[in-house]
């Protein structure tokens, strides 16, 4: 895997970094809040070989890349931005949480 590679493709593909508010990672994950989720390219992200798919839920979409390489892809995503778009992921969860309409966030709160 060539990880500054697939950090552009994934940055290309999530609409840029100007649609980035926040990207956080777990042990396998990149954990990202968008600004706008019309911007993404779900199929193009679904479909490269060296990542292992998508989902969206809690307000963060998040890019499957694998144990031993996310952490590598995240600071290479990172290195190709101009903003500082790293948080912690409790920092990330707390933005998710404010984005959406009002249903959506009180929706949360009683799941929570």
């Amino acid at each position: 895997m060539e990880h500054k590679d697939v950090a552009r493709r994934v940055l290309a593909a999530i609409g840029g970094e100007q649609n980035i508010v926040g990207v956080a990672h777990c042990a396998t994950r990149l954990r990202m809040v968008l600004k706008d989720m019309d911007k993404v390219d779900t199929a193009a992200l679904d479909n490269d070989p060296d990542l292992k798919g998508t989902f969206e839920t809690g307000g963060m979409f998040q890019v499957i890349v694998g144990p031993g390489d996310v952490d590598i892809v995240f600071d290479e995503l990172d290195k190709q931005t101009s903003k500082n778009i790293a948080v912690s992921t409790e920092e990330l969860k707390s933005v998710a949480a404010k984005q959406g309409n009002w249903f959506t966030r009180a929706i949360k709160v009683l799941s929570d």
